[in-house]
Parts: C-alpha cells; sequence; structure tokens
C-alpha cells in the first residue's frame, strides 16, 4: 500500500486587531510588565528556554484588551503576582499606567519563527509600570533582596500557560538592558529612557516608608 501523502498544514495568519504595521509590516502588538521596588530596580526573570537571558513579563495583547489589563495578565501567569487593582487582597503591585506607545519598541526575529510563519515581522513592545508595594505580612519573604522565594510567586505557570521563567531577580534597569535577549536591547534601551524619569518620580513623590 502507498503511504498517503499528508498535505502541509496551513497556518492562519495573525489577527489584524492584534497587530500593528509599521513601515509595511506587521508586528504582534506585545504588553511588558515594568515592575519597579523601592530601590528603582526593576523586576526580570531568566528564560527557561534561554539560560543567561533576561527580561521583563510579556505577551500579547488579546482582542479587545486594554494594554494595562494584558500586562496585568501576562504578569500574573508568568509570576503569579497580582496587581492590587485586579486583586485588593492578594495584589502586590499597584498599576501605575502605560508608557506612550513607540514603534522604536518594535523588534525583528528571523525565521523559522511562529510568528513569521502567521506573517508577522516581529513584536511591538507596549510597557506597562507597576509599583511593588509594601509587604503586608511580617512573615513574607524580603521580596527586595529574592523576589523569588516571595510567597506570591509562583513560576510555575497560570491560567493554563507554561512555565517562562527560571528565576526572578530584581536588577538596575541598564544592566537588564546588557543581558536581555539582544534582539530586544534597542527597545528596552528606549524604555529605559522614558521609564526611569518616572520610576524616580513616583519614588520622590511617595517615597518608601
Amino acid at each position: 500500500k502507498k503511504a498517503k501523502k499528508t498535505k502541509p498544514k496551513k497556518t492562519k495568519p495573525y489577527p489584524e486587531s492584534r497587530s500593528v504595521t509599521v513601515n509595511g509590516e506587521r508586528y504582534r502588538r506585545c504588553a511588558a510588565a515594568i515592575v519597579f521596588n523601592s530601590k528603582g530596580q526593576v523586576l526580570c526573570g531568566e528564560r527557561s528556554d534561554r539560560p543567561g537571558s533576561w527580561n521583563m513579563p510579556q505577551g500579547g495583547i488579546e482582542k479587545k484588551e486594554s494594554v494595562e489589563s494584558a500586562a496585568s495578565r501576562e504578569l500574573f501567569e508568568e509570576t503569579g503576582l497580582r496587581s492590587i487593582e485586579d486583586d485588593p487582597e492578594r495584589g502586590v503591585v499597584s498599576l501605575l499606567g502605560a508608557l506612550p506607545e513607540d514603534d522604536g519598541y518594535c523588534y525583528r526575529v528571523d525565521p523559522p519563527s511562529w510568528l513569521t510563519d502567521r506573517g508577522l515581522a516581529g513584536q511591538r513592545l507596549e510597557f506597562v509600570l507597576f509599583r511593588w508595594l509594601p509587604a503586608q505580612d511580617e512573615d513574607a519573604q524580603d521580596a527586595e533582596s529574592d523576589p523569588t522565594s516571595h510567597p506570591a510567586v509562583n513560576l510555575a505557570g497560570s491560567n493554563g500557560e507554561s512555565r517562562e521563567f527560571n528565576r526572578l531577580a530584581w536588577v538596575d534597569f541598564d544592566a537588564l538592558v546588557r543581558d536581555v535577549w539582544s534582539t530586544k536591547r534597542g527597545p528596552y534601551r528606549l524604555a529605559l529612557d522614558v521609564a526611569v524619569p518616572r520610576i524616580r518620580a513616583e519614588l520622590a513623590a511617595c517615597p518608601p516608608a
């Protein structure tokens, strides 16, 4: 008997409602969470698929979802951390708002990639600021030194998502720009220039207790 030929599986184009066109190319809209602590350091995770490469929690923005909602959801799914706006009882971060959109936050990916398979040139990051709140539970670990061991953290993946990070850390923003996957370095450097003045202003207006 002749073996049946299997037809190549067709890949659906990525939805236009969840992407943006820049210079004639389409990029997936992707929310990224900038969480900062009382020292002005930012939260990042070591990627499970790229040991030694660190980045902020991020993920695609769903249809009719605001960038703030997407960043809060991705932060929870990848780290277990909730915002106080979504969960007043268990929230450990406070949502401050999104940075202005900028096409400079686009980064390209090379094929083979599921992004290029779906007609995308890459992703455009859309950054949202969160402030880490002081721990209310006296028995909680000191998240300023080791966020991975904080009771609220869950790196196994929530809402059915797979594990994204092996561990978390607080780092200076410029150090994160250095250690992030090189493809994302340009967007991260631009985000640093925009976010750091806002982080300093926030800390000056509401200094740690």
